[in-house]
């Protein structure tokens, strides 16, 4: 679980600790390869499905040839790739042969990854991160981003102030270090013990737009403490074997498990407790599908249970309300809770919508003026 710094006592003064568990979608590198590459070529399903059309893929792949009907209509997101694996497994199609047209799909896009994330993309995120002091900024402000009803409901800024520790857990979804490149704290940006007497080195702005809340201001800034750390449990592009590719299910038939990622995760032995210790969950950059769905239902039986509030970004480009956003996060956990229960979890649920034409500060690739 979350690691209590201020228990430990190595690092002095601090009063009270915040985890924040934040969790990473493919949302985000689309938005760096957007950014840093001149011809379009994104991590997106899309864009994967048309990279195996050209390439030297096994054209009977069950997979491939799924991946080829769902895009006639209109599937797009990589939750829609998982979710036709879950289908052929309801098929009579050999559970052999289905391994063996994941394993070529997943081989396939590692190719895909290593041709699209190159180092001369890593290295320009990585100049503009520390020109722009990306990981440093948009950790102490993201509250910026909630409007005025949001922020005047959420609990979070109440909990906050001097010589508070903000200890933020990264559970990247990707398989690329894209947003591991975003995020470090380099030592142009940050030094962890700044001053000769005290060891705070973070400022967290508690009201940075300056809403009306427990007598703070767009001025006032915590003198405070940051730790994160980032996890990766689908895998690293640089370890081509830890690629996972899988649905979600409770089924216990051993055909099933062979699919079943959290199963080979190990979700449970490794990361349940911390859900009962975060104060924040933040969900960015994903499509919200059911294929991660043990996820989702760790957060909904923490909001339940009355431990942490939820903010989710979701990018949209077309019209869409926040209230459809809090629903497809309850459906997307397979939760079959009553409608009292639903509402109760959505009262702690808050939505930030945004594209390219909208300004927020969580995970900008936009330049901060300091």
């Amino acid at each position: 679980m979350f690691k209590n710094y201020k228990n430990e006592g190595i690092i002095s003064n601090i009063k009270d600790q915040r985890n924040i568990m934040v969790f990473i979608g493919n949302g985000f590198d689309i938005s760096v390869l957007k950014k840093y590459r001149n011809d379009g070529l994104v991590s997106s399903y899309n864009k994967f499905y048309d990279f195996l059309c050209y390439k030297d893929v096994n054209k009977s792949n069950v997979l491939y040839k799924k991946m080829g009907d769902d895009k006639l209509q209109g599937k797009e997101n990589w939750s829609d790739f998982e979710y036709a694996l879950e289908e052929l497994l309801r098929t009579n199609i050999p559970v052999q042969e289905l391994e063996k047209a994941l394993k070529e799909i997943q081989k396939m896009f590692l190719l895909f990854l290593n041709e699209i994330v190159t180092p001369e993309v890593l290295l320009r995120l990585n100049e503009d991160a520390v020109k722009n002091q990306w990981g440093k900024n948009v950790l102490s402000s993201f509250l910026s981003d909630l409007d005025q009803n949001d922020y005047e409901k959420i609990k979070f800024p109440e909990a906050t102030n001097h010589y508070c520790m903000y200890n933020y857990l990264f559970i990247n979804f990707n398989y690329t270090s894209l947003f591991d490149d975003y995020i470090f704290l380099d030592k142009w940006q940050f030094d962890p013990h700044p001053y000769k007497y005290v060891d705070t080195n973070y400022s967290f702005l508690p009201n940075p737009n300056g809403f009306h809340k427990n007598g703070s201001n767009e001025e006032t800034k915590w003198s405070s403490f940051i730790m994160f750390d980032i996890i990766h449990p689908h895998g690293y592009q640089s370890i081509p074997r830890s690629l996972l590719f899988g649905i979600e299910s409770e089924n216990k038939d051993k055909e099933v498990k062979n699919f079943t990622k959290s199963y080979w995760i190990q979700s449970n032995q490794k990361y349940k407790s911390y859900f009962n210790k975060a104060d924040l969950f933040i969900i960015y950059g994903s499509s919200i599908g059911v294929t991660d769905s043990w996820w989702w239902r760790q957060i909904y039986n923490s909001l339940l249970e009355g431990r942490g509030e939820l903010i989710i970004y979701y990018y949209c480009d077309k019209s869409i309300e926040k209230e459809m956003v809090k629903q497809m996060f309850i459906n997307a956990c397979g939760i079959g809770d009553t409608n009292e229960k639903q509402e109760l979890v959505k009262d702690k649920i808050y939505v930030v919508l945004y594209n390219e034409n909208t300004s927020k500060r969580m995970f900008t690739l936009k330049e901060i003026v300091h």
